[in-house]
């Protein structure tokens, strides 16, 4: 299901190997480079038998571990189960919005290299190319605030007054693994509206990449300064 999370050094020598019951979940979807290393935690599991594989240099190992719920609440297999789903559907559309992202900043950071390219080559020779290069990279930013919100350069403790496509999917998420039964109308209809607005968003970027973005790659592999790579429809 996923790696190990993290090892707590004994005094022993011996190192005790944390399990928080879940399952490998999706990076963190950011305006700034993600540099952890880290495995991102997922949906917590369901009741069962699972098997722990471990390896070391040469030497593998197996076992099997049972989950069980906690007993002290009354919550069904069946509850469990939809509740897990839902959790799933908003995960997989939250590494929609991730990819697209990540797309976004890969792509403006293809653009400013060009630019760079371009300037230091010759600005005059290439003054129109670096003139498209910059309504590439506002539209670019457009997309990024639409996913993200506009990005808030204020200092100390701040509050925005609009929620964004993100947080709308992110307080779809919290609310799903915060329920303690089986998902029902609110929760459909809270998962619903925030899968509605991350997938206008989702139309707006393909739509840029099939039309603005070609164009613009036409326009630099024309010049011979294209570093392009091709995208596939996300889905």
């Amino acid at each position: 299901i996923r790696s190990v999370n993290y090892k707590v050094p004994e005094d022993n020598g011996i190192n005790r190997i944390f399990w928080n019951l879940d399952e490998r979940g999706v990076k963190k979807i950011s305006r700034k480079p993600n540099k952890s290393k880290k495995e991102p935690a997922g949906v917590k599991v369901l009741p069962g038998t699972y098997k722990l594989v471990l390896n070391y240099k040469d030497f593998k190992d197996s076992t099997e571990v049972k989950v069980l719920y906690d007993p002290r609440l009354s919550v069904s297999d069946d509850d469990l189960r939809q509740k897990y789903e839902l959790q799933k559907r908003i995960e997989g559309k939250y590494d929609l919005a991730y990819r697209a992202v990540e797309r976004l900043k890969e792509s403006k950071a293809t653009a400013s290299e060009i630019k760079k390219r371009a300037s230091a080559i010759d600005k005059e020779k290439y003054s129109d190319l670096i003139k498209q290069t910059d309504s590439i990279n506002k539209v670019l930013d457009h997309l990024l605030d639409d996913m993200l919100g506009k990005e808030d350069k204020r200092q100390g403790i701040t509050a925005t007054k609009n929620p964004t496509t993100l947080s709308y999917l992110n307080n779809a998420k919290s609310y799903a693994s915060a329920l303690m039964q089986a998902p029902g109308k609110t929760e459909e209809q809270l998962v619903e509206n925030a899968f509605d607005k991350v997938d206008k968003v989702i139309a707006d970027i393909n739509a840029f990449y099939a039309d603005a973005w070609a164009k613009y790659q036409k326009s630099v592999e024309a010049q011979n300064l294209s570093p392009f790579k091709s995208y596939e429809e996300l889905k």
